[in-house]
């Protein structure tokens, strides 16, 4: 996509996510690793939480350069509807 025309807008940080070490423990240490487990839960609640708000961010930018798409069309059909079937429109162009 062209770069819109609102590149002063404030945009959220583009980076990736970064990835969290998915081990929690080894079988032999099973009673230590509640408080692992605990803070990979909540590690994963944040991440779900930034992802929500990107994914949200990226939905307003997206229907905001459709809505533009939408009423650049809508400009050129009234600019259209205003000549009739046999008028010369080369002259305007």
């Amino acid at each position: 996509m062209p770069p819109s025309d609102n590149e002063e807008e404030e945009n959220p940080p583009t980076a990736l996510i970064p990835l969290v070490d998915t081990s929690i423990g080894s079988s032999s240490g099973v009673g230590g690793s509640s408080s692992s487990l605990e803070d990979h839960i909540l590690n994963l609640n944040q991440r779900l939480e930034e992802f929500f708000l990107l994914f949200t961010h990226r939905h307003e930018e997206v229907t905001g350069l459709i809505r533009g798409i939408d009423s650049r069309i809508s400009n050129l059909e009234h600019k259209f509807d205003k000549y009739d079937e046999g008028d010369d429109m080369s002259q305007d162009f």
